[in-house]
Protein backbone atom coordinates (compact mmCIF):
# COMPACT_ATOMS: atom_id res chain seq x y z
CA UNK A 1 0.00 0.00 0.00
CA UNK A 2 2.82 2.42 0.87
CA UNK A 3 4.55 1.60 -2.41
CA UNK A 4 1.40 2.33 -4.38
CA UNK A 5 0.96 5.69 -2.63
CA UNK A 6 4.60 6.59 -3.23
CA UNK A 7 4.31 5.74 -6.94
CA UNK A 8 1.12 7.80 -7.25
CA UNK A 9 2.78 10.82 -5.62
CA UNK A 10 5.86 10.43 -7.81
CA UNK A 11 3.75 10.27 -10.97
CA UNK A 12 1.78 13.35 -9.93
CA UNK A 13 4.94 15.35 -9.23
CA UNK A 14 6.45 14.37 -12.57
CA UNK A 15 3.33 15.39 -14.48
CA UNK A 16 3.17 18.83 -12.88
CA UNK A 17 6.68 19.64 -14.10
CA UNK A 18 6.03 18.77 -17.76
CA UNK A 19 6.38 21.56 -20.30
CA UNK A 20 3.22 22.04 -22.38
CA UNK A 21 1.80 24.43 -24.95
CA UNK A 22 -0.80 25.48 -22.38
CA UNK A 23 2.04 26.42 -20.02
CA UNK A 24 3.66 28.49 -22.76
CA UNK A 25 0.32 30.22 -23.43
CA UNK A 26 0.13 31.15 -19.72
CA UNK A 27 3.66 32.53 -19.90
CA UNK A 28 3.26 34.69 -23.02
CA UNK A 29 -0.38 35.78 -22.70
CA UNK A 30 0.52 37.16 -19.28
CA UNK A 31 2.38 39.96 -21.09
CA UNK A 32 -0.79 41.30 -22.72
CA UNK A 33 -1.60 44.75 -21.29
CA UNK A 34 1.85 45.16 -19.72
CA UNK A 35 4.67 47.57 -20.58
CA UNK A 36 6.67 46.52 -23.64
CA UNK A 37 9.92 47.70 -22.01
CA UNK A 38 9.48 45.14 -19.21
CA UNK A 39 9.03 42.41 -21.82
CA UNK A 40 12.12 43.53 -23.74
CA UNK A 41 14.16 43.61 -20.53
CA UNK A 42 13.17 40.03 -19.69
CA UNK A 43 13.14 38.47 -23.18
CA UNK A 44 16.12 40.38 -24.58
CA UNK A 45 16.55 41.65 -28.12
CA UNK A 46 13.94 40.29 -30.54
CA UNK A 47 14.91 38.28 -33.62
CA UNK A 48 13.16 40.95 -35.69
CA UNK A 49 11.23 44.17 -35.17
CA UNK A 50 8.79 45.78 -37.61
CA UNK A 51 6.68 48.92 -37.70
CA UNK A 52 3.23 47.84 -38.89
CA UNK A 53 1.18 49.98 -41.34
CA UNK A 54 -1.06 51.14 -38.45
CA UNK A 55 2.02 52.36 -36.52
CA UNK A 56 2.13 49.54 -33.96
CA UNK A 57 5.39 47.72 -33.30
CA UNK A 58 5.73 43.98 -33.97
CA UNK A 59 8.44 42.18 -31.98
CA UNK A 60 9.19 38.63 -33.15
CA UNK A 61 11.21 35.98 -31.31
CA UNK A 62 12.22 32.84 -33.20
CA UNK A 63 14.03 29.73 -32.10
CA UNK A 64 14.73 26.60 -34.13
CA UNK A 65 16.94 23.55 -33.82
CA UNK A 66 17.01 19.92 -34.85
CA UNK A 67 17.78 16.90 -32.73
CA UNK A 68 19.00 13.51 -33.86
CA UNK A 69 16.89 10.67 -32.51
CA UNK A 70 18.59 7.35 -31.72
CA UNK A 71 17.70 4.10 -33.43
CA UNK A 72 16.16 1.51 -31.17
CA UNK A 73 16.00 -2.18 -31.75
CA UNK A 74 15.78 -5.48 -30.05
CA UNK A 75 13.17 -7.75 -28.57
CA UNK A 76 10.57 -5.05 -27.80
CA UNK A 77 10.40 -3.93 -31.44
CA UNK A 78 9.74 -7.44 -32.76
CA UNK A 79 8.64 -8.16 -35.50
CA UNK A 80 9.42 -4.75 -36.98
CA UNK A 81 13.10 -4.62 -36.05
CA UNK A 82 14.60 -1.18 -35.60
CA UNK A 83 12.58 1.96 -34.95
CA UNK A 84 13.30 5.63 -34.43
CA UNK A 85 16.24 7.47 -35.86
CA UNK A 86 16.33 10.52 -38.07
CA UNK A 87 16.03 14.17 -37.15
CA UNK A 88 13.26 16.05 -35.39
CA UNK A 89 12.98 19.77 -36.17
CA UNK A 90 11.82 22.02 -33.30
CA UNK A 91 10.71 25.62 -33.77
CA UNK A 92 8.86 28.38 -31.95
CA UNK A 93 7.84 31.83 -33.17
CA UNK A 94 6.37 34.31 -30.68
CA UNK A 95 4.96 37.71 -31.69
CA UNK A 96 4.22 40.70 -29.47
CA UNK A 97 2.32 43.70 -30.89
CA UNK A 98 2.80 46.93 -28.92
CA UNK A 99 1.37 50.43 -29.11
CA UNK A 100 4.34 52.81 -29.52
CA UNK A 101 2.51 55.69 -27.80
CA UNK A 102 1.44 53.91 -24.62
CA UNK A 103 4.19 51.22 -24.70
CA UNK A 104 1.48 48.65 -23.95
CA UNK A 105 1.49 45.13 -25.38
CA UNK A 106 -1.77 44.83 -27.31
CA UNK A 107 -1.63 41.21 -28.46
CA UNK A 108 0.49 38.08 -28.30
CA UNK A 109 0.61 35.08 -30.62
CA UNK A 110 2.82 32.03 -31.01
CA UNK A 111 3.25 29.05 -33.30
CA UNK A 112 5.47 25.97 -33.38
CA UNK A 113 6.06 22.58 -31.81
CA UNK A 114 8.64 23.92 -29.34
CA UNK A 115 6.46 26.65 -27.79
CA UNK A 116 6.28 24.86 -24.45
CA UNK A 117 6.80 25.80 -20.80
CA UNK A 118 5.90 24.34 -17.40
CA UNK A 119 2.41 25.45 -16.34
CA UNK A 120 2.07 27.94 -13.51
CA UNK A 121 0.41 26.68 -10.36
Amino acid sequence: MKTRLALTLLAASLLTGCATQAGYAQKVYGWQGRDVNEMLAQWGAPTSQLTMPNGNQLYTYRSAYSQEMPYQGGFYNYPWGFSGGGSVYYRCTTNFVADPKTHTILSVSFDGNDCVAPPKN
